[in-house]
């Protein structure tokens, strides 16, 4: 009877030692299955402080809009967005075309005064993360400042010029070989008529010499004539060389004017610095005060280059020109004098 009362007692042990472990094994199980969930409410909580604080940094926008082009997929971006660029807050207000391959939009800056740059970064709403804005010559110029604004009316200038020399710079029009060949034929033959006839209405640089060999022909001598053709010959050069005077100085002030432009840049980046300690707002400001001094000092530099080319190819041709009618007015002075002579000889004569 004993030895059945101890196996009935083990027995009952055995069952309440497999009942705990058996509630035990679900509890494990679950707490295993279930992983420790992260409080991020206080990581939520310390990013919206710090933008909040950012936003409060960059104080009011001026709400202008800026358009945007970008090869990035935006399929998702919708108005009411909130984008962050160069420390200032923008609200998309408008969205022209969007897709997987890209699209257009209009931007609305609502927190500080910094003009955007290529990179946007969303602080809330549907749009992708990030955008690279498509940077095209237009979004260069605006953004590098007031001074780009006479600097391409520089560069303006330039092509203007360069266009006018093709047109004047030709010595088929300053000395053409027909009027060489028909003063050269009627001073051979002592017609100083037929030689003034030939350059009436004719317009050029040694149109304009010859024309002045022949005033007050009847009284003055070879050195006379050669004066006058000179003295010509100067006012004439003169006037041709204005467009080349005119290329010399913006290939001079065009570099001086990036240069200002790289100054004033650079003053903007030290004043981000000033005051306070250095924060990412101010970071990025004194990027973007570095952009426009490269912006700037960039254009003036290609508005200096081409110009100083155009410069040397239409000066080396005038040059040219000037040496040829140089030659040809040496001569005719030489022959009208000659004819002068001739005409004197047979004066005295008759008489």
């Amino acid at each position: 009877m004993m030895r059945k009362n101890k196996w009935l007692t083990a027995i009952a042990v055995l069952a309440v030692v497999a009942g705990v472990c058996r509630a035990q094994e679900p509890k494990e199980e679950e707490e295993g299955s279930k992983p420790a969930e992260l409080d991020l409410t206080s990581v939520l909580d310390d990013g919206d402080e710090v933008l909040k604080s950012e936003m409060e940094e960059a104080k009011g926008g001026d709400l202008k809009e800026f358009k945007v082009i970008t090869d990035n997929d935006i399929s998702g971006l919708e108005v009411g967005d909130i984008y962050k660029n160069n420390a200032t807050f923008f609200k998309i207000v408008k969205v022209k075309a969007k897709g997987a391959k890209g699209g257009r939009f209009i931007a609305q800056r609502t927190s500080g005064k910094e003009d955007p740059g290529r990179t946007w970064s969303r602080v809330s709403g549907l749009g992708p993360l990030s955008i690279s804005g498509r940077e095209t010559l237009l979004t260069r110029f605006l953004s590098g400042g007031p001074l780009m604004y006479p600097i391409a009316l520089l560069m303006l200038g330039t092509i203007v010029i360069a266009i006018n020399s093709l047109v004047v710079y030709r010595r088929s029009k300053q000395c053409p070989d027909y009027l060489v060949v028909t003063a050269r034929d009627a001073l051979n033959a002592g017609d100083v008529e037929g030689f003034g006839q030939a350059f009436v209405g004719e317009k050029g640089l040694l149109a304009a010499i010859c024309r002045s060999m022949l005033v007050d022909f009847e009284i003055s001598t070879e050195e006379d004539i050669r004066l006058h053709s000179e003295a010509e010959a100067r006012r004439q050069i003169g006037a041709l060389r204005i467009p080349l005077k005119t290329l010399n100085f913006i290939a001079a002030v065009a570099p001086l004017l990036g240069l200002l432009g790289t100054v004033i840049g650079m003053i903007g980046c030290f004043e981000s610095l000033a005051g306070d300690a250095a924060s990412a707002g101010k970071s990025q400001a004194m990027a973007a005060g570095i952009k426009v001094a490269l912006l700037t000092t960039a254009a003036g530099l290609s508005t200096a280059v081409p110009t100083i080319l155009v410069f040397f190819i239409f000066n080396q041709r005038l040059n040219g020109i000037i040496a040829d009618c140089d030659n040809y007015a040496t001569e005719f002075v030489r022959k009208l004098g000659r004819a002068k002579r001739a005409r004197e000889s047979a004066g005295e004569v008759a008489a």
